[in-house]
Parts: C-alpha cells; sequence; structure tokens
C-alpha cells in the first residue's frame, strides 16, 4: 500500500494527469486526508512564520488558530467541489463529484510545500518579501494547474473546456462583486429627491 502511495506522489508531480487519473481509480482516502490536513498545517506554519517576522504577533497566538484553518480550508475545498461540479454540469459535462472531490483534494498537494520553503526563506537575510512571494506564486499555479487536470481527468474534456469550468465562478463572482455595489450606488442616487 506505501509503494502504492508513493507512485501517486510521484505521479502526482511527474505527471499530473496520470496521477489523478489513478487516484480517481483507487480513491486513496487515507491518502488524501493526509495531503489536506498536511496542506492546512503548512498553510498555517507557513503565514505564521512570514507574518510574526514581520509584526510583534507571537507566533503562538497564530499557532493557536492551526484547527480553524484546518476546517476552513476543508470548508472551502468540499464548497469549492460542489461550486465546480454544478458549472460542469452547466456546461454539459458528466463525471462523478466524488472523483472531483479526491482529485481537487489531491491537487492540494503543492501547498504542504508552504511551510518549507517559509523556513528557507526565514533564513534569508534580505528580500524576504520577494522570495517568499515568488514562492507563493509558483505554488498557487502549481495547484491551479493540478486542478485544471483533476477537472480534465473527471470530466473528460479538452484543456479549453476545462479552463472555461475552473474560471467560470471566478468570473462570475468579479462581475457580482463589481455590479452589486455600483448597482446600489445606482439606486441610490436615483431614490433621493429631485
Amino acid at each position: 500500500m506505501e509503494n502504492n502511495y508513493l507512485a501517486l506522489l510521484y505521479d502526482l508531480i511527474a505527471h499530473p494527469g496520470k496521477g489523478l487519473n489513478q487516484a480517481r481509480e483507487d480513491k486513496p482516502w487515507i491518502f488524501l486526508v493526509a495531503v489536506v490536513i498536511l496542506s492546512g498545517i503548512s498553510i498555517a506554519t507557513g503565514a505564521t512564520l512570514f507574518v510574526s517576522s514581520f509584526t510583534r504577533v507571537g507566533r503562538v497566538v497564530l499557532f493557536s488558530n492551526l484547527f480553524l484553518v484546518i476546517v476552513l480550508l476543508t470548508f472551502f475545498w468540499v464548497v469549492n467541489v460542489g461550486i465546480l461540479h454544478f458549472f460542469a454540469e452547466v456546461w454539459g459535462k458528466r463525471g462523478s463529484v466524488i472523483d472531483l472531490f479526491i482529485t481537487l483534494g489531491l491537487a492540494m498537494f503543492p501547498f504542504v510545500f508552504v511551510s518549507p520553503l517559509s523556513l528557507i526563506v526565514e533564513g534569508l537575510g534580505g528580500g524576504r518579501i520577494f522570495f517568499q512571494s515568488f514562492f507563493t506564486i509558483v505554488l498557487l499555479l502549481w495547484c491551479f494547474f493540478l486542478a485544471l487536470s483533476a477537472i480534465r481527468e473527471v470530466y473528460s474534456s479538452a484543456t479549453f473546456e476545462a479552463l472555461l469550468i475552473l474560471l467560470t465562478p471566478i468570473i462570475l463572482f468579479t462581475v457580482f462583486s463589481i455590479f452589486l455595489p455600483l448597482s446600489c450606488i445606482l439606486l441610490a442616487i436615483l431614490s433621493l429627491p429631485l
């Protein structure tokens, strides 16, 4: 069993499509839970190291929110699966929500590296903000491409269709966050007595 997890780990790094497809078939629940928990811990500790190096907030205070970070990351993951599955159905794609749940959970794997990279950045003298920003952007892009591969594998779609499914909620949220305040302002202006 451990050999299967190491092979899956290698495939997630070297061949994401193959690794996610294998995860879809094998449904490695223990590995999935480990990735989600380790990602949450790594994000919390990495953020704690980074924030506490620039502020006077103690690391103990920030580490106390570790459980909250893991719960929020898990909640975000579950909600994200539901939203993406909904939009995949809207775009006419058929796939299993359980498969999407597994593959998107494994797409969080790069977040495991947040804490070690934050430790490396902590040891650097100058340029900490630059290197932390660089590492964060690289990890976010890696997660984005893993999520894109997950959607491609689950819904057997082309890259453009997977990108459309992945970006539709983001675009709609952006449009609503721009137009909702503007419509409230316009409504307030129009309701003023002349």
